[in-house]
Formats: structure tokens, C-alpha cells, sequence
């Protein structure tokens, strides 16, 4: 039978919550921070998983809907992006040192704050109104005036998504309409005077990360198209592969619904590329040809056969697809974490072919 290799990781550390997290993010010293879905707290946690403090998150109303968590590079500064208002907090998230109150946004859009890499200024995104549309705007993160603003696209369609690059002075903004499209443009910020770049070569695909040597990046596909890779600064396509050649070679999941990419594509590094499939499967691909060398399997992941109607079932014939128990997949300071269905979170090595 034909199948891929398996590479076997087992699981460095856990830690069970009682909500599911929502974002991690990365502080020095191999610290992460936390928010949550259903709750209103920050968690911040050492390199260990184990946890240095929990807050309630500072200037929250009554009516709790999970915010999007950010934070500087240096540690110095907390940002929650909620519905009606974006926060700028300390350190320890126990002191709102800044408040831009907005419009709400509806659910699933707006953006989380991003910090420049130089930690000087903070970028978010207002939503708009039927008479103006969404509106990105520059901070400085030490007296929090804003210093730059620019319009963006039409008002309470996207979800918004800032991604740093290896160049200090470029930001890729990832702009999604639910299934219906997928922009990405770049950011500049040069003598108080924002200027944005669509990248229409890039559109329809979904952002995953850069390699490690910063000279190209990798997308997903948004529908059924292939895995592109693309050179950076010059943002031209260099290389792609087609969903089916990716997954030829599989046996060990068969079901009526083939199974295809998830959104999510990682460089792990220059040479190994990790992609999530819709079943919550793990695959290396090797970065020369884009096919699979491996399928990794982290300890502690499960996966559950279901029948056409949605039931778990057991019975070869019926099976229509597969889930594992893996809601999200991050690399965070050079560690692969999971987040679970049971509210776990979950830390392993990187996978390496």
C-alpha cells in the first residue's frame, strides 16, 4: 500500500483551558499571550506553558465578543481590537493606557492592531459606514497621535490581516470577503504618507509565512487552486503545485470527499514546507518540489470518520471525510503549537524530513 512516511512527534507540553483560545501571541523570552472566545481574559505564559499571570481583560463591557489580541515585540505594550473600540494596555494588561472608540464591526471582520518591527508605530483598521469605507490608520506608540491614515475598501465586508516582512519598512495587509475573495496588498509608511500597493498577483490565495532566509513566502490556496510560492521583494510567482499531486501517494484516509488544503501553509524552513488539510492532517512537502515527503503525526491527535450526514462512524463504506480534534495550527518561536477542541493548548519540536 502506498502511503506517506509518518514522522512521529511527541508532545513537549500542555495546558488545558476551560474556552478555546483564539489568538497566541509571541513576547520575549519565549513568553506567549492569550485571549479567549467565550471569556474576557488575557493569559500570559512562560516558554514552558505554564502560566506567569491571568487578567481580565482591562475597559471590557458586560457584553464580552472574543477581541483580537496583539502585542509588541519588545513586550512593552498590550492591543485588544474588540467591536466598538481598540485598547492600548501596559505590560501587565492592568492599566488601558489608550482608547479609540469606532463604529461596531460586524462579526467576523475588522482586524487585529499590528506593531511595526521598530515598536514605533501601531496600525489597525477603522470600519466604515455606508457613506465612507474601512479606513487603515498609523499610530505612535509613544504618545498614541494618530500620524497617518489612508481609505481601504468597502466598508463591513472584509476581515483584515497585517503580516510583517523581512523588510522593515514593508507590511503585507491581507483583506478577506468571507469565501468570495481574497486581496493582499503592501503597506508603506514614508514621511507621514501611507502608500498601498494591491497585489493582484496574489489574489484568491490566502497568507501563510516567510521562509527563514526572507526571500520568498508561501500561500494556500483559497478554493481548490495550488500551494504558490513567491519571491521577496519581487513579489513574483516562483513556484506552485496542484492540490492533487500534494496528496497522491496517500491511502491511509480514504472517504468519499477527497481531502484537500485548509487554508494554512507554514515554511518550517528553507526546505520544508508544512500544510493542514481539511481532514486535520500534518503534511512536510519538500520546498524543491512541492510534494509530500511525510505525513506528521503529533502525539496526542485524533481523528474521527464521519458519514455523510455528519455522524461518527466506523464503518469503511460510509465514511464521507475525516476530522482531527486540531482547531488551529501556529509555529511561535520556533515551536509548533495546536489548539484543540478540549481547549488545549499544545507545544512539540518542529517537524524536520
Amino acid at each position: 500500500m502506498s502511503q506517506f512516511p509518518h514522522i512521529n512527534l511527541p508532545l513537549k507540553s500542555k495546558l488545558t483551558f476551560t474556552a478555546n483560545p483564539v489568538n497566541v501571541v509571541p513576547l520575549p523570552d519565549g513568553e506567549i499571550l492569550m485571549n479567549f472566545a467565550s471569556q474576557p481574559l488575557i493569559t500570559r505564559l512562560n516558554a514552558n506553558l505554564e502560566i506567569v499571570w491571568e487578567k481580565i481583560m482591562q475597559g471590557q463591557n458586560a457584553n464580552y465578543v472574543s477581541s483580537k489580541l496583539s502585542a509588541s515585540s519588545d513586550g512593552r505594550l498590550i492591543a485588544i481590537a474588540g467591536m466598538v473600540d481598540v485598547r492600548i494596555l501596559d505590560a501587565e494588561g492592568t492599566k488601558v493606557l489608550h482608547t479609540v472608540e469606532h463604529g461596531s464591526w460586524g462579526w467576523f471582520l475588522g482586524a487585529a492592531c499590528f506593531f511595526a518591527r521598530d515598536n514605533k508605530t501601531i496600525w489597525y483598521v477603522l470600519p466604515g459606514d455606508e457613506n465612507a469605507t474601512d479606513e487603515l490608520q498609523v499610530m505612535d506608540a509613544a504618545t498614541f497621535e494618530v500620524i497617518a491614515s489612508y481609505p481601504l475598501l468597502e466598508s463591513q465586508r472584509h476581515a483584515y490581516v497585517f503580516h510583517a516582512t523581512p523588510d522593515n519598512n514593508t507590511i503585507l495587509l491581507e483583506a478577506a470577503a468571507g469565501q468570495e475573495e481574497s486581496i493582499l496588498m503592501q503597506l508603506q509608511l514614508n514621511d507621514g504618507i501611507i502608500s498601498l500597493t494591491e497585489l493582484i498577483q496574489c489574489e484568491e490565495v490566502i497568507m501563510g509565512n516567510f521562509a527563514p532566509s526572507g526571500k520568498e513566502f508561501i500561500m494556500a490556496p483559497h478554493y481548490d487552486g495550488p500551494v504558490e510560492i513567491y519571491s521577496f521583494p519581487g513579489i513574483e510567482k516562483t513556484a506552485a503545485q496542484d492540490q492533487q499531486a500534494i496528496f497522491d501517494g496517500s491511502k491511509d484516509f480514504p472517504a468519499a470527499e477527497p481531502d484537500n488544503i485548509n487554508y494554512s501553509v507554514f515554511f518550517v524552513d528553507d526546505n520544508n514546507i508544512l500544510v493542514v488539510s481539511q481532514f486535520g492532517r500534518l503534511l512536510l512537502l519538500d520546498r524543491k518540489d512541492l510534494r509530500c515527503k511525510a505525513e506528521v503525526m503529533p502525539e496526542g491527535i485524533e481523528f474521527t470518520a464521519y458519514d455523510p450526514d455528519g455522524n461518527p462512524t466506523t464503518n469503511p463504506d460510509y465514511i464521507y471525510d475525516y476530522s482531527s480534534n486540531i482547531i488551529s495550527v501556529m509555529i511561535v518561536h520556533n515551536k509548533l503549537l495546536l489548539t484543540t477542541g478540549d481547549g488545549q493548548l499544545r507545544s512539540y519540536d518542529l517537524p524536520v524530513g
